[in-house]
């Protein structure tokens, strides 16, 4: 009688640190990498190169319309001073395609609304002005992760994770966006978000235009802006003086109808089911953590299988890099919809973001390295049966300060309006997620990922190593059992 074990990683094979860290050093040396850019495809093109040196095979690069943001003007003028501003991503337009421009002119009244929230606004006329309100996110700990998800759990060897730090989660809708919307719902003709409880500065990307539909409100009609903290304290403190509360408001955005560029290779299995390893490509700065760090563990690991004999790949593997992560995501559905037609069943989806360092902030809207690596999820679909594969395969590597979020695959897909819910898969794979695909996601919540300050140095590089060899073991595991 003969048993068969489990194929394990030859870490002789697997790149070397300096290997998948020159990677990340490469792109974010590109500038930004958005969507429809020539940064952005120069993106593309270096992904696709390397794929192919690692040999894989059918390695190209697919294209799909999608309609790309260029801001020509944005700005807020009070008392004659211009603010910094920064657009708030997806506000101000009113079709899908087009040039949308919005001039508030110099007496145009401007109101503070406080936070925003529903009482905020009663007994407030807000018709025919400029809302400016407070932008409050919610605290990042150990207890509001674990508050998320009650099947959540918690890799922390070292305890490091119940230890105090001063972070708050931007990625999770809060006051933002129902502020926005219920202003627009009543009148006002521009939005004004002074970032709190974040960096000092005015960069933010989130587009949460979806939102509004849970509150009635269908699009993001009037322009929005985001001023830092101190500067959002002078707005209010210069209009609550007489006679000075009125200001001008500038945005002009158009879109236009550009390619995504989502680039694919395969390495033939035993099976034709496949495995989907990915990340994004695209960034809105250098984006060396988001999101050259996953960008360069999907070529890590496809050089790795690369070299490994077939009969080490049960299932055909395929790596993609999607393009479309700050643009609505239509690349990425154009992405499963051309597997759809192409009959490739994928049967789990491995996604890697954000191998960077932790900040906190410090009373003066500082970012601080606290000297540890961001705290991970990992969500992981109950449907894949991967949860102690997983849960092991981040333990050998020493992967602690993580949480792991069991999932059902599409729990909110048939939602008949998109509402935001705190469990669900939030991440790059949210739309594999939502077509049913299993899912095993890594995903970190840096505070400074829309932020210029995502260089090259904010990357973790000890973690990036153990990341790579821990989804190459779940890759083997979920071989054999899916």
């Amino acid at each position: 009688m003969t048993t068969s074990l489990r194929p394990t990683v030859d870490l002789d094979l697997f790149p070397t640190t300096e290997r998948i860290h020159g990677w990340i050093d490469d792109l974010a040396a590109l500038g930004h990498r958005r969507t429809g850019t020539p940064q952005g495809r120069r993106s593309a093109e270096y992904i696709e190169s390397v794929l192919r040196e690692a040999g894989l095979e059918e390695v190209r690069i697919e294209t799909a319309p999608t309609p790309c943001p260029v801001v020509r003007n944005q700005g807020l003028t009070l008392g004659g001073e211009r603010i910094d501003t920064f657009w708030a991503n997806g506000t101000g337009r009113t079709a899908p395609l087009g040039r949308f421009v919005h001039s508030l002119p110099d007496e145009t009244p401007i109101v503070h609304v406080g936070a925003g929230w529903q009482a905020d606004f009663e007994g407030v006329d807000v018709e025919g002005k400029i809302v400016v309100c407070d932008i409050e996110f919610l605290p990042m700990n150990a207890e509001s992760m674990m508050a998320r998800n009650d099947r959540m759990e918690m890799l922390d060897p070292d305890g490091t994770l119940a230890e105090p730090v001063n972070k708050f989660d931007i990625y999770s809708p809060n006051n933002w966006p129902n502020n926005y919307f219920f202003a627009q719902q009543r009148g006002a003709v521009g939005f004004v978000g002074s970032l709190r409880d974040y960096m000092d500065a005015s960069y933010y990307n989130e587009d949460y235009t979806e939102n509004g539909l849970a509150l009635g409100v269908d699009g993001s009609r009037i322009p929005a802006l985001w001023v830092s903290r101190a500067d959002g304290d002078r707005i209010v403190e210069t209009i609550a003086v007489p006679g000075r509360a009125v200001a001008a408001l500038q945005l002009d955005v158009e879109y236009t109808l550009e390619d995504a560029l989502n680039v694919r290779g395969i390495l033939p299995g035993q099976s034709e089911d496949i495995i989907l390893v990915h990340s994004h490509h695209d960034a809105v700065f250098a984006g060396a953590v988001q999101d050259g760090s996953g960008v360069s563990e999907v070529l890590a690991l496809a050089e790795y299988f690369a070299k490994t004999p077939i009969d080490q790949r049960p299932k055909t593997m395929m790596f993609a890099l999607t393009d479309t992560h700050f643009t609505d995501y239509v690349g990425h559905e154009a992405f499963i919809a051309a597997r759809d037609e192409a009959a490739d069943r994928i049967v789990l989806d491995l996604c890697i973001e954000h191998i960077g360092k932790e900040v906190e902030l410090s009373d003066d809207g500082g970012a601080v390295e606290t000297g540890r690596s961001e705290p991970r999820i990992v969500y992981v679909s109950n449907e894949s049966g991967l949860l102690p594969d997983v849960r092991d395969a981040f333990e050998r590597n020493g992967l602690g300060r993580t949480f792991l979020a069991p999932v059902s695959a599409s729990e909110h897909a048939n939602d008949e309006v998109y509402e935001f819910h705190a469990d669900e898969v939030i991440s790059d794979a949210y739309s594999f997620a939502e077509a049913g695909i299993p899912v095993v996601s890594l995903v970190a919540g840096q505070m400074y990922l829309f932020h210029p300050s995502d260089t090259i140095d904010r990357v973790s590089v000890d973690d990036l190593r153990p990341v790579g060899i821990a989804f190459a073991e779940i890759a083997l595991a979920a071989g054999e059992k899916l």
